[in-house]
Parts: C-alpha cells; sequence; structure tokens
C-alpha cells in the first residue's frame, strides 16, 4: 500500500460532504495539519463550502478547477491550460477568513459534460496513456507536502471516481442511518475490493460514519446493526464481503451545520460554525479518524 508521503483518503460524500470538510477543517484548525481537499464531485458542494461562489466563477472561467485538468487531456496535443499549482487555493474555509494549512483543489459542474468522454482518452493516446491516472499524475509533484489529503466525490464508480481511488490508501462512507441510504454501501465496498483486485493498489476501507442522525427508533436500529456488522447483504455474503466498521462518533442532524456553509457569515470559530454538540461530534470523529489512519500504516 502507498500513500505519496500522505494519508489520501476517499470520501464516498453524496450523502453528506459536511463529514469531509468538517474533518478537513478540525485537522487543519484544532490538529495543525497540513490538509488538501480535492473535490472531485461535480456538485462542488466541497468547493462552495470552503471557498467563495465569486473565487470559484473566477478559477473557473482561468481554467483552474478540476474540470480544466480533465479536458486538457482531452483536448490531445493543444498546449494544457490547468496548472496544479495556480488551482491549489490556499487558506480556504468559511471560519475565521480562512484556515491556515488548509487547502482546496476545486471542482466544477462542467465535470458532468466531461467526464462521459473521459475514457476516450486513451483513444487519442494510442493507449498509452491511462484515463485513470490523469489525477495522479497532476498531483505528483504537490502531494507530498501534505499530512492529509482528502478527496469528495459522488457516489458512483466513474472514469473520474478511479482517478481519486488510485491516488487513495483508504476510504470512508458517510452514511445517514435509515434503511433507504445504507442500501448502497455494499456495492461501494464491492466495487472498491473489485477496482483494488484489477489494478494492484490496495483502498481500504477505514469505516462508515454515521451522520445527521436523529434519536429516533429507526436510526438506532440501523446505528446498532452497523455497529455489530450485520447490515443488510453483509450479513448474507457468507464472507465474501466484510462490512466496514462503523465509527463510534456519531453526527447529529443540526441546522447549525447548514448554516455553517456560507463562507461569508463571519464565523470565527469551528464551534460557531457547526454548533456546540455537532462541533463535538465532529471533533471526536476527527481523533478516531486521525487513530485509524494510523492503525492502517502501522
Amino acid at each position: 500500500m502507498y500513500f505519496y508521503a500522505a494519508r489520501v483518503m476517499y470520501f464516498w460524500s453524496g450523502v453528506d460532504t459536511t463529514i469531509c470538510t468538517a474533518i478537513a477543517e478540525m485537522l487543519a484548525k484544532e490538529k495543525n495539519k497540513h490538509v488538501l481537499v480535492i473535490d472531485l464531485d461535480p456538485q462542488t458542494n466541497a468547493t462552495v463550502g470552503l471557498i467563495s461562489e465569486e473565487k470559484w466563477e473566477q478559477m473557473d472561467e482561468k481554467g483552474q478547477t478540476l474540470a480544466q485538468l480533465f479536458q486538457d487531456r482531452l483536448n490531445g496535443d493543444a498546449a494544457p491550460i490547468f496548472n496544479i499549482k495556480d488551482a491549489i487555493v490556499r487558506g480556504v474555509s468559511s471560519v475565521d477568513g480562512g484556515i491556515d494549512r488548509l487547502e482546496l483543489l476545486p471542482s466544477s459542474i462542467r465535470l458532468i459534460d466531461i467526464q462521459e468522454k473521459i475514457p476516450m482518452i486513451a483513444l487519442t493516446g494510442n493507449y498509452s496513456a491511462s484515463p485513470l491516472d490523469i489525477l495522479k499524475n497532476a498531483v505528483a509533484g504537490v502531494i507530498g507536502r501534505y499530512d492529509y489529503v482528502l478527496i469528495d466525490c459522488p457516489p458512483s464508480l466513474g472514469t473520474i471516481t478511479k482517478n481519486g481511488l488510485r491516488i487513495s490508501s483508504g476510504y470512508v462512507i458517510p452514511t445517514i442511518p435509515d434503511i433507504v441510504s445504507t442500501w448502497g454501501i455494499y456495492q461501494i465496498v464491492d466495487a472498491v475490493n473489485r477496482f483494488s483486485a484489477d489494478t494492484g493498489h490496495a483502498v481500504t476501507p477505514l469505516g462508515i460514519v454515521a451522520s445527521k442522525v436523529r434519536g429516533n427508533a429507526l436510526h438506532q436500529r440501523i446505528c446498532e446493526d452497523l455497529s455489530r456488522g450485520r447490515l443488510g447483504r453483509f450479513a448474507k455474503a457468507n464472507g465474501g464481503v466484510k462490512q466496514p466498521p462503523l465509527f463510534g462518533a456519531r453526527v447529529p442532524e443540526s441546522v447549525d451545520v447548514a448554516r455553517g456553509a456560507d463562507v461569508e457569515g463571519g464565523l470565527n470559530t469551528l464551534r460557531q460554525k457547526y454548533g456546540s454538540e455537532p462541533y463535538k461530534a465532529l471533533f471526536a470523529l476527527t481523533e478516531e479518524f486521525e487513530q485509524r489512519c494510523q492503525q492502517m500504516i502501522n
């Protein structure tokens, strides 16, 4: 298993991008770690949660978002526009005008149109260029300066998603603990297992995070099933696919968390951004995340 001198973690955050960005903010602000967030989700939720929409629009127009990285490869021999050093935004967050040591490689909604064309890159390079290694090659020169690299992505396994897995050492699955939201966890784990087998690059499941948790009986029952490793199809898999462990910290549903997504809201602290109880849960989750990363390395 390789780490690019960093702990590169993948977040299947189609359910809740907050988990990825909150852990990144906690690591940078409270733990003094140097952190990079890579936003691979075309919805750009992590991006507009860490920088203003105006800043994002300026960067997208200049071709300094991940959409341009992939578009450059589709443009064949044309001079590339994307530059990794210009694309990384430093000191991002809605807290305190930005957090030192927290950086962002932004996404773009243009990825929606581009992602279906990316497999064609192999044809333009006479099969010498892999569509799965575009991100890996782009970040190779900078990734070693970070303690953690957190990748936010949609809950799908397309070519862009696989670009993230190619540089990841592990992954985290945030989920709302209800029946519908947890249906896809088995498919995610099974798909990543097959991807690891096909590429020879191990990507370890770090665990499942229960997010937007309510105090009702259904959420408590699903959390109990997750904690015992007996969720749905995992319990019937006859040992073929093992359920990732549930993180002990559970993130409650909170209006304060939604308000904290406003990057121009004049927030001064992470506790103010997330609210007192969610802050405690997210901080506990971050500490548990660090511990699991260290255990994986050892």
